[in-house]
């Protein structure tokens, strides 16, 4: 039964609950407001990850601190600025639990002529201080037409804060089948290297990534764009635990031997879904909301 008094739930919804819960006849009233109105919020919460939400929610001193300098050290270094974003764990618990903090610099216009050009810019930027910084940059027109059809940036901005500037991307999701099954070539990779080579030599953090991968692409099928339910789904599957230890790269022979089995199976079931698509000649569409 639940308490009479709740943050949560109305007295109704309670009321009608507890009826529920206590096996006693139900009012045509009252079934029809456990599925209007109960069952949805309820099914909602579900979804909601409450102690990441707190975490995000409090006040952190040190943010305002590390933006300024993130702020000022792009704003030197890097020519046409536009908008500067944080995104990545830094963003999801609020600046107390990460590895690094991921910006991504949109630009009005390239100042590079060649990728390695941008790449080193990059680099020399994240040497010039002891933030941890894993900088993209790319420019207005890319962020633009590339977006909506790139799945790791629609979950890169998903769970992000602009810090400067407005990021400006299209609001329709357009993804075909073939790009889906593209998208699946880096776990792939993984997957053959682990064949040819052995688990030994390869990396947690890469089975790490292939597993996030597909996961990542699974949800898009589904139109689900939530970086609280994707960390939810690959704690369920693997534990905590293991995911831990997979990202920090320090695990045993036997957990990258459970990684590798969940990896194969994982492809298996994403590859079925991808070729149900191609076989119905399906799009993965839909319109975010503002």
């Amino acid at each position: 039964m639940i308490p009479k008094q709740s943050l949560l739930l109305t007295n109704r919804e309670i009321i009608t609950i507890n009826k529920k819960l206590g096996n006693k006849k139900l009012t045509q009233q009252d079934s029809n407001y456990l599925s209007r109105f109960v069952r949805p919020k309820l099914k909602e919460m579900t979804q909601l990850d409450a102690e990441l939400l707190l975490n995000q929610l409090e006040y952190n001193q040190q943010n305002v601190s590390i933006e300024k300098k993130i702020i000022y050290l792009i704003l030197k270094n890097i020519k046409f600025v536009s908008s500067i974003t944080i995104y990545g764990s830094a963003i999801y618990t609020n600046y107390t639990d990460y590895k690094d903090i991921d910006v991504l610099v949109v630009v009005k216009k390239a100042s590079w002529k060649k990728l390695g050009e941008k790449l080193l810019l990059a680099k020399k930027i994240e040497k010039k201080t002891k933030l941890k910084l894993d900088i993209k940059i790319y420019t207005e027109y890319f962020i633009y037409h590339s977006y909506s059809n790139n799945i790791s940036l629609i979950y890169e901005l998903a769970s992000s804060k602009t810090i400067y500037g407005i990021i400006k991307h299209p609001n329709k999701i357009l993804i075909s089948s073939l790009y889906l099954k593209m998208q699946t070539d880096y776990s792939v990779m993984v997957l053959d290297n682990i064949a040819e080579f052995g688990l030994t030599h390869i990396s947690a953090r890469d089975i790490y990534s292939a597993i996030r991968n597909l996961i990542i692409i699974k949800l898009i099928i589904y139109k689900i764009v939530d970086n609280c339910r994707l960390n939810k789904i690959m704690c369920e599957d693997l534990g905590k635990n293991i995911l831990t230890k997979l990202r920090s790269n320090n695990v045993s022979l036997r957990i990258k031997e459970i990684a590798h089995l969940y990896l194969e199976e994982l492809y298996m079931e994403t590859m079925k879904k991808i070729e149900n698509l191609e076989k119905n000649n399906m799009n993965i569409k839909w319109e975010e909301n503002n």
